[in-house]
């Protein structure tokens, strides 16, 4: 009995001294693991930020495409800005060029803003592209106007001309079509206004005159045009065609003679004939007072002012004054002294106040119109 009384305590004592061993041995080895498991955190930490910093690099490469993707413009143009690379200009420039088949309207708003913020940008040729395309000529030429003053290289301006041309033609066609004269008087004008050596919106302008009946503002158009060498042809066409008009309106046709810059007509004066010259500056009918001495004699003391300083000269009557298909009855004349080769007098204005007049030099004719009284 006392033998396994001592037997047992001495198990117990056993016991005991295993459990006080191991509490003092254990936490030697406690350290080495939790360094260990600091040295595999630490290890982590850098793979995991290693990792982050290539997902960062990797995101900031497509971030600009996926804004484009998402059609997220604004974001995407706060992303340029903070990342102005050739290579992200090209993307927004792609991307619009694409949006502009699908959504022009709205793809022309981003144009705009981007060109406002980025100017070097050649948007802007993308944008009246697609301006044309939409059949919005005004802007378009707008747009080509302003390009024309920001880029001055010869090959650049010499193809903006050349487009220019293209759209004003374009859009002209669509006035005209609509019927739209005073708008299109307007745009002509302002093109003129634009570029004056360019004869071509003179010309255009002259012929929608011509269409409207305004042959008067036709005539002085084209009167400057007459020696432009590209349109000097059509320019002779339409100037006759005035005349033609003109002419059909007047009652009478006066044959005329040249002499040196000056015109001649044959006049009867009582059944007697005189070449007299045409001069508008002449106040009476003017006759060499050697050759009207058949004329009556009514006044002897009336002094004429000529360029060559006064003359006294006499005022007459004639009963008949006959001219091509014309007669008149009861016409003062003057006579004085008049020496010149070929010519016995001029032919003024108390003859010509009488008329709505023009001289064809094409034809050499004095059309004539009574004027009414």
């Amino acid at each position: 009995m006392i033998k396994t009384l001592l037997s047992l305590l001495f198990i117990v004592f056993l016991a005991w001294l295993s459990i006080d061993y191991f509490s003092i041995t254990l936490p030697t080895a406690e350290p080495t693991r939790e360094r260990n498991k600091h040295k595999e955190s630490s290890a982590r930490e850098v793979r995991s930020q290693t990792i982050t910093s290539r997902t960062i690099i990797q995101k900031e490469r497509i971030t600009l495409v996926q804004l484009l993707e998402d059609n997220l413009f604004y974001d995407a143009m706060a992303f340029y800005l903070e990342n102005s690379t050739q290579e992200n200009r090209k993307q927004i420039e792609d991307y619009l060029a694409i949006l502009a088949k699908s959504n022009p309207t709205l793809a022309l708003e981003y144009m705009q803003i981007f060109l406002d913020d980025v100017p070097e940008s050649t948007i802007w040729k993308l944008m009246i592209k697609t301006h044309i395309d939409q059949a919005n000529f005004v802007k378009a030429i707008e747009l080509i106007i302003l390009a024309k003053e920001n880029y001055v290289s010869e090959s650049e301006e010499k193809r903006l001309s050349t487009q220019l041309r293209d759209v004003t033609i374009s859009y002209i066609d669509v006035l005209i079509q609509r019927k739209e004269y005073a708008k299109l008087i307007l745009f002509l004008e302002e093109m003129i206004a634009y570029d004056d050596t360019d004869n071509f919106y003179k010309f255009r302008l002259a012929q929608l005159y011509m269409r409207l009946d305004k042959v008067d503002e036709a005539g002085l158009l084209l009167e400057g045009l007459q020696y432009d060498e590209v349109y000097a042809q059509n320019v002779k066409t339409l100037l006759n065609s005035i005349d033609k008009s003109e002419e059909e309106q007047y009652k009478y046709a006066i044959p005329l003679e040249k002499y040196g810059d000056h015109y001649i007509a044959n006049i009867f004066l009582d059944g007697v004939v005189f070449k007299l010259m045409l001069d508008t500056g002449a106040t009476y009918i003017f006759i060499d007072e050697d050759k009207a001495s058949m004329l009556e004699v009514i006044r002897d003391d009336l002094v004429l002012q000529t360029v060559g300083g006064d003359v006294h000269a006499k005022l007459c009557h004639v009963n008949n004054l006959e001219v091509g298909n014309l007669s008149l009855s009861h016409i003062d004349v003057t006579i004085a002294p008049f020496k010149r080769e070929g010519i016995d007098g001029l032919l003024g204005m108390n003859f010509f106040r009488q008329f709505s007049f023009i001289i064809s030099q094409d034809e050499d004719i004095l059309y004539l119109n009574p004027k009414s009284l």
